[in-house]
């Protein structure tokens, strides 16, 4: 399940956010799971990249759940915390 590398670019570029904290959550997410996930969770994070940012970084900071994201918010997770 490999990426070509405009995707990545395109994916990688779409990390950029308002708020470091997001920048950090969402390229820890790509670089560290994305080419290993399944077809629906590499979906499912697009969707993640497509919401504003206040609602995304309720999801980040675990003020917000919501369970078809939890998975990659986990993983997020570790990979910030070096548990990748």
């Amino acid at each position: 399940m490999s990426v070509d590398v405009a995707t990545l670019s395109k994916l990688r570029w779409r990390c950029r956010r308002g708020m470091r904290e997001l920048d950090s959550a969402m390229r820890a997410y790509l670089d560290n799971h994305y080419q290993s996930a399944s077809d629906e969770e590499r979906a499912l994070f697009v969707e993640l990249q497509e919401m504003q940012d206040p609602e995304l970084f309720r999801l980040i900071s675990g003020k917000a759940r919501e369970a078809r994201y939890q998975h990659i918010i986990d993983k997020m997770s570790d990979a910030m915390a070096g548990r990748s």
